[in-house]
Parts: structure tokens; sequence; C-alpha cells
């Protein structure tokens, strides 16, 4: 009973706060605080109008006033997304999407506090703006004085889809969404109480990515008016090569009937088909292993059509960055057969003979070692970080390696509320209590700690992040990031590429037709890979590394001479057997209908609902 009461006075401490806008006035909602720091979240204030009808495949565009108040108080839609990487599919999806959602407080609305913008991850094709728990969002950042802002931006097909055409449909469409989100942010923040001029942009894997090009491209903002600093955690820097995103994007258009030789006739086609049909043929395509829309191509607004990366590394913007990834990453997921190439993590002049012959040759023998998912976390962010120390810019990296298990997503827990384990030890809950206060200060002062030393290229210095009380293991600078697994890739892998050029020419050479190389073997110790000078590959190298994704395992059929019911010899008795089972059953209703006696308490008090518009 005392538990129903503090949660029926928590729910009524939930009240309304309404903020004037460029666009017109939203109604967000109060989160009181007994220290007189109130905090307050807006969901859902558009940003762009809805990309629908004609709007669907174009360039975002501002969006329109309105007059009363709008309803702020509740997550607008999730972007459509259908993909077989998700295990809980967002229940409410809608094309009208592209909504930001702002975290704040009364000291920010009296002080102007920095800003920080998360994009998602998701592997452009899944997740949203609105699944991030609201309490872990005002505890761990506004709290602490951050105004904490998600916006949404298009997934899939509907984020990427591209002819090639360059004036037809613009490339990396769901980048310009970003973009579109961070003009809003300045020129609206300052009403959320967020200062404009003190602005970091956060993502995690694609919205790693998504952050990391945006940063070191010297096209979006090169004089550092939108944002300052980035976070990036967990980027796989790959871009998707171009003539694939062409074939997949017809590919979908086939499969719906917008077929033509025409591509404004595509378009239109395009524009008029049910999105969830469209959603349909791009979910059919990744479980048949054609096409995935998950990463961006090098194109603008990020970079010329086709443009080097090592061009782009050359010309990086002066910006601070705090880079992490997590130890295994992708490492400990279970390995299959086949494979495709997709896309790059960096320039490369023979892909598909590279990654074949690598995939043929060396796969078995070092994929415990050298993950090639892991491999674009790792090298990507090894050379993306020299690169900014290069042009001037400071970095802070770091990698989580705690216990019991450091691998890709498992770091959400710490820094945004989700993928949350059930029983933390003690010791994650030491890294727990500070985790997140590293991206705090990185936001505020510019460095996360004043004993965290800024990366210095020729040590490859990072701060290895793992608490274990019992062995006396604490946070601790270490030196040569991920070495081996770099040297094997920029040293002989590059090897590899220029033998396979060397080859393509002596064959054209002697009048051979310029087909399928195979190049001599080469002598690659697995275990010493040799050292590489890393300024002259990073800005010197037009070496390409490949992204192998590998195919989906067929489906396991079902043996029926197995009873499932009847316990294997030594196995214990069914759970339905047990008394505790009972227990939890009782447990779960009880719950259910406190949940009931709240809801109905939230729908007869008029304090609790937002006026209408």
């Amino acid at each position: 009973m005392r538990l129903l009461l503090l949660l029926i006075l928590f729910q009524e401490s939930i009240g309304l706060k309404t903020v004037t806008t460029s666009y017109g006035k939203v109604r967000g909602i109060t989160d009181y605080s007994i220290l007189g720091n109130d905090k307050f979240i807006f969901k859902g204030i558009p940003f762009v109008k809805p990309p629908l009808g004609d709007l669907r495949f174009s360039m975002p565009q501002k969006p329109d006033k309105w007059e009363g108040v709008l309803d702020a108080s509740t997550y607008k839609a999730a972007c459509p997304s259908n993909s077989s990487l998700s295990e809980h599919a967002q229940n409410f999806i809608s094309e009208d999407c592209l909504y930001i959602n702002i975290f704040t407080s009364q000291y920010c609305l009296k002080n102007k506090c920095p800003v920080i913008v998360y994009y998602h991850g998701g592997s452009y094709n899944l997740d949203s703006a609105t699944m991030f728990p609201d309490k872990f969002i005002l505890e761990r950042y506004v709290e602490k004085g951050i105004v904490f802002v998600i916006p949404a931006y298009r997934l899939g097909v509907l984020g990427q889809f591209w002819l090639g055409d360059k004036e037809l449909v613009p490339a990396n469409l769901l980048v310009y969404d970003a973009i579109e989100a961070l003009y809003y942010v300045q020129k609206d923040i300052s009403n959320f109480g967020g200062n404009p001029r003190d602005v970091t942009i956060m993502g995690h894997s694609s919205g790693g990515q998504l952050v990391n090009a945006l940063g070191v491209s010297s096209y979006v903002d090169p004089e550092q008016e939108l944002f300052q600093k980035f976070i990036v955690l967990s980027s796989y820097e790959i871009f998707e090569l171009e003539h694939f995103k062409i074939n997949n994007s017809l590919n979908v258009a086939r499969r719906v009937n917008c077929i033509s030789k025409d591509h404004q006739e595509i378009l239109k086609c395009m524009r008029n088909t049910d999105v969830m049909e469209i959603l349909h043929a791009q979910r059919t395509m990744e479980d048949e292993d054609t096409a995935f829309f998950k990463s961006l191509i090098q194109a603008p607004p990020l970079m010329d059509y086709g443009e080097k990366l090592t061009e782009v590394k050359k010309r990086v913007p002066l910006r601070k960055l705090l880079c992490g990834v997590t130890e295994h990453e992708f490492e400990k997921y279970p390995y299959r057969e086949g494979f495709r190439v997709e896309g790059v993590f960096l320039d490369f002049e023979n892909p598909v003979e590279t990654v074949t012959y690598y995939h043929d040759n060396f796969f078995n023998k070092t994929r415990n070692l050298f993950n090639t998912d892991s491999s674009a976390v790792f090298v990507s962010t090894a050379t993306y970080t020299e690169a900014i120390v290069n042009a001037g810019g400071e970095v802070f990296l770091f990698e989580t390696r705690q216990k019991p298990y450091s691998m890709h997503v498992s770091d959400m827990q710490y820094f945004i509320g989700i993928h949350r384990e059930l029983n933390h030890t003690s010791d994650m809950d030491i890294l727990d209590s500070f985790y997140s206060q590293m991206l705090v200060n990185f936001t505020k002062f510019g460095e996360p700690s004043p004993y965290w030393n800024k990366l210095d290229t020729r040590e490859m210095n990072f701060l290895a992040l793992e608490i274990d009380t019992e062995n006396g293991i604490g946070p601790k600078m270490e030196k040569e990031f991920h070495k081996e697994l770099v040297d094997f890739w920029l040293v002989d892998m590059m090897e590899l590429d220029r033998n396979i050029t060397e080859q393509q020419k002596s064959n054209n050479g002697s009048g051979e037709a310029n087909g399928d190389v195979n190049p001599t073997p080469m002598q690659i110790n697995l275990t010493t890979p040799g050292s590489y000078n890393s300024t002259q590959v990073i800005l010197e190298s037009t070496v390409l590394i490949t992204y192998v994704s590998p195919i989906p395992p067929k489906a396991t059929t079902y043996d029926p001479k197995i009873d499932e019911d009847q316990p294997v010899e030594g196995e214990s008795a069914p759970i339905y057997n047990q008394w505790w089972f009972y227990a939890i059953i009782i447990l779960i209703v009880i719950i259910a209908a406190v949940l009931i006696l709240l809801a109905l308490n939230k729908n007869n008090n008029p304090e609790s609902l937002p006026l209408l518009a």
C-alpha cells in the first residue's frame, strides 16, 4: 500500500510547462524537484515538414508555424523500419516522424547550458529517437546542467534511396535530416535553456558514424557554427560503394512494380507507393541477403561524389573529440558462412579482389584476432583520431573493458540507459556511477578528466576503462591502441592491394583480359604484423579496406522426435513444476493491478493532461 501511495504521489508531481519557439508555443511536462531545479521534457517538436507525398525522398524543408499551443507531452511516431536485426520493433511508426525531443531544466532556462545532440544508432535501419528512458537522461545529463536533444532521421530506403541522379534525389538524405536538426538547435535551443554556441553532437554505432562524418567534414560546418565538439562511440566508418546503393534502390523499386527506364517515373511511382509495401520489399531483400541500407556513401553533403577519404582527412576542421570503443565490439558474435563486399572504411583500389583474397586465404586463420566487423571499428577509430590530431584538434580516446563482457552496445547501459544488465556487479555499479559524467565533463569543459592525457599519435595512448576491485584494477592510461590489428590492415593488407594492382597491370600488359585476379600468395606473419607510419598512411595512402557482411544462416529445422516436455537425464524439471514460478505469476498480477490503478488515476486528474492546441 505504501508503494502504491508513493507511485501515485510521484505521478502527481508531473505538471506542464510552456515554451515559446520561433514556430509557435509548445507545452511539455515538468518533473518537479524538491531541490528547486525542476526538469522539463518537450517531446515531438517538428523541426522540418513531414516527409509525405512529394516530400518523400526530398530534401527536408522548414516547418510551418502553428497557432495555439502544441502538445509536446508525448512522443510522436518512430520513423518506419522493418529489419531482422531488431528484436523489439517500434510499436508506433509513421513517415510523419521527423521530430525533435528536448530535455532541459529550470537552471538551464536561467543560465543557458551546454547542449548535447544525440543521434541514435541501429545501422540506419532500426531504433528511434523515442526509445530512451526519460528518467536516465534527466538524472545523468539534465540534472548536471546539460540540455539533451534527440532528433529523428529517416531510416532504411526512405533515408537512403538514390538512383545516381544528382539532381533528382539527393544522396544521403538522412544526413540532411541530421543537419537540419542542428539548424533548428541553432534557431531555437536558447528558448529551451541551451547555449547555441556550445553544442556537442554525440552518437553510437551508426549514429557514431553519422556524428564522425559530420565532425570531420569540411563541407558541413567548417566554421563550427552548428557544433563545436563531438563524441563518437563504437563507430564503424563504412561507406557503401555507389553502384551498390543504386542497385539496391532499383531493386526496391522493381519489387514494388515501379519499373521504368525514366528515373523521374520511378521516383513518381515510389512516392505514390504505400510505405508499408516499400518496407516489406526492403525486408524481403534483407532476408534474401540481397541488400541492406545500412551505410552512407561518399557524396554530399559530407564530401564530393567519390572523394577519397584520405582527401577528407586532410581538411578536418579544428574540433575536440571524445572517442570510445568497447574491448571486443563484434569479436564475440557468432560467425556465419558466406560474405559479400558492402563498403569501405579506407580508400581502396581493388576492393572486391582484396577482400575476396583475404576471405579465402586469411579469414579462418585471423578471424578471432582480426574480426572484420571489429576491424572497421578499431581501424577507423585509429585513423580518424590521428587525422584530427594531425589537423591540430584534440582527441581523448578510451576503451571500455568492463567484465563480464565488453562488446558492441554493452556500454549503452552506462551512457543512455538501454541494454541494461539485470544483475549488475558492484564493479559495474562503480563504472555506471561515473561513465556519463565523463561525457558531461567533456561537453562542459572540453576534457573528460584533468588526469586523462589527450591523444599523442606517436604513442596512440588511450584510457582503459575497467573496474575490478577484487584485483585492484581501475581506469588507467595505456599505449598502442590495437596496434597489431591496425598494422595488419594498414601494412599487410595494403601490400596485398598493391600486389593485386601490379598483377592487373602485368596481365593487361601481356594482353590478358582484366578479370579475376589471383595474386601471388603473400607471406604475412599473422602474429607480428609490420609497423606503419601513421601520418603517411592516413594522408597519403589510397588503399581501401572493405567491410565483410556475413550472410544469415539457413533456418534450422524442428525435429518432431524430440519431446521438449520431457526432461533430459540430469536436467531439472520444467519451470511450471516449480513453486517459485507461480509466485512470480502472482507478483506480476499485483504489479499489473497497481499500473491499472495508476492509469485510472491519471485519466481522472485533469491537471496531468495537456491542454489542446
